[in-house]
């Protein structure tokens, strides 16, 4: 999709990183935005950052705070965003969010373990479903979902098992090449790629001891 200007997207992991830079890019293309984060301040500065340009007359940007891996959240989240933009449609969906932890099976504790397997693979899958209905009824439309190398590897380093997030990782990857053939076959009119990034300069880790501790 070449044509961004008065598209629709919806991001998750808003709040800073990866996510961040997407939704002022996205803005920059002249994008309406719906972005979601657990961090009421980071999606405030991602918001900041992008209102300090001059937005295109009726770009929409708004914010809201989301555990991706909550069901009926995701679902109140889908219907807000439907509200607040007044349409029945959205074009982009980044299924960005992410979040560290549960590295090891053996001694991990199993909520920890979960958190991260459920927000990496359980937050594509819960907000694929909740956006995909309006995704049909757009012109056109592109998932994209951030797998990582560890989609490749299991784990980098001989030290480090990454079991929760490996394992989300494959799925999220497998799930996208999947959906792939899915769409072409069900809905050509929306395409789907998966982001395989290696180690990038985010406050991932920083975020994750927040998100495991229970705090912003």
């Amino acid at each position: 999709m070449k044509d961004l200007a008065g598209r629709s997207a919806v991001v998750t992991g808003g709040g800073s990183g990866m996510g961040r830079e997407l939704v002022r890019q996205l803005v920059a293309e002249g994008v309406s935005i719906a972005m979601c984060d657990v961090s009421a301040s980071g999606l405030a500065e991602t918001e900041r950052l992008c209102r300090q340009e001059r937005l295109p007359q009726g770009l929409k940007i708004t914010t809201h705070i989301l555990d991706v891996s909550d069901r009926p959240a995701v679902e109140r989240f889908q219907g807000e965003v439907a509200k607040q933009h007044e349409t029945d449609k959205i074009h982009l969906l980044f299924n960005n969010a992410g979040i560290g932890g549960g590295s090891s099976f053996v001694v991990a504790e199993r909520d920890e373990w979960e958190r991260t397997f459920n927000i990496f693979w359980g937050g594509v899958y819960l907000c694929t479903r909740a956006f995909l209905p309006m995704m049909l009824k757009a012109d056109k439309g592109h998932i994209v979902n951030t797998s990582s190398v560890n989609g490749f590897w299991a784990t980098i380093g001989a030290s480090m098992p990454q079991t929760a997030y490996g394992a989300a990782k494959f799925a999220v990857k497998c799930f996208s090449e999947a959906l792939q053939t899915d769409l072409r076959l069900n809905a050509p009119h929306i395409k789907c790629s998966v982001v395989m990034p290696g180690h990038i300069g985010t406050g991932i880790a920083g975020n994750t001891g927040k998100v495991q501790a229970g705090n912003d």
